[in-house]
């Protein structure tokens, strides 16, 4: 393997593109590896995309893919660390890293409907509510522990979502009508709180409390709301102890507190981890 690693290292990036046609698989991700690393990697992309050879044309569609997701992720990590992600665009980013089939346009032409509905309101706290309890966005009243509960695509088509969740999209929509919000925790679950005071619990079917007192709710940011959700996801994954989810989400995590991944809880990193002494210990 190291005689190969040598040929690949030191070939030409045509030298590279050929390699992405051999049957064995190991040699072929080396190559989508380097060519992954190429200055001009997205010229060089583009001039093999009309390929006849339709096992090349199959890799680079691949490398492509995963060139898209790197991006997607870097634009994610970077925002979030920097607290300056909206929540609708993290939502976004996030459908999109989750699932590989997820369309940045669907899910757009999905809000889009139900904001040209909604154009015809009144507007205003009462409106949204009515609006939202209309359509049939609730919490679940089973099966909490469904990743799609915290996923923007699956939320919009079942109208089913963790209280995060339908916050977002129902701020996303008044926002339209120049209905401003916060998203609020009231009694461990998220609200949405307007100018006058007013909130807004999805987990009540859309209730609205009037003039709510400062000491019954938590004013959340950006940053907290999305930590929580992605603590959720992470928390899924752990359960169905799916890797691919895991690694994921823990490197969102992991990301946005600035921490290394020998944080993690055992066994993923030495958090509690048995073989690693505890601090005091002689």
């Amino acid at each position: 393997m190291s005689i190969l690693k040598n040929k690949i290292s030191l070939g030409s990036s045509s030298a590279l593109f050929s390699l992405l046609q051999d049957s064995n698989e190991s040699v072929a991700s080396l190559a989508m590896e380097q060519i992954l690393q190429l200055p001009d990697f997205e010229a060089q992309i583009r001039s093999a995309q009309d390929s006849s050879e339709p096992m090349l044309r199959r890799r680079v569609h691949q490398l492509s893919s995963i060139a898209r997701r790197r991006e997607y992720m870097g634009q994610f990590l970077r925002s979030a660390l920097k607290g300056r992600i909206g929540l609708w665009r993290a939502m976004l980013l996030l459908d999109h890293l989750y699932d590989q089939q997820s369309s940045f346009s669907y899910l757009e032409s999905m809000s889009k409907a139900l904001i040209h509905e909604f154009s015809s309101s009144r507007g205003g706290s009462n409106s949204l509510a009515r609006f939202m309890r209309e359509h049939k966005f609730c919490v679940p009243g089973d099966n909490w522990f469904d990743v799609g509960n915290h996923l923007l695509g699956d939320v919009l088509e079942s109208r089913v979502g963790s209280s995060a969740l339908l916050c977002i999209i129902a701020q996303h929509i008044g926002s339209f009508r120049g209905w401003h919000s916060h998203i609020v925790l009231h009694q461990g679950r998220y609200c949405l709180l307007d100018q006058n005071l007013s909130m807004i619990d999805p987990s009540e079917d859309w209730k609205l409390h009037r003039k709510l007192k400062d000491e019954l709710y938590h004013i959340c940011d950006s940053k907290a709301v999305l930590t929580s959700i992605i603590s959720q996801l992470f928390a899924f994954a752990l359960v169905n102890w799916d890797p691919w989810e895991i690694h994921l989400f823990s490197k969102m995590l992991l990301s946005m507190a600035k921490l290394g991944a020998e944080e993690l809880p055992y066994p993923l990193g030495n958090y509690n981890s048995p073989t690693v002494k505890k601090t005091g210990e002689g």
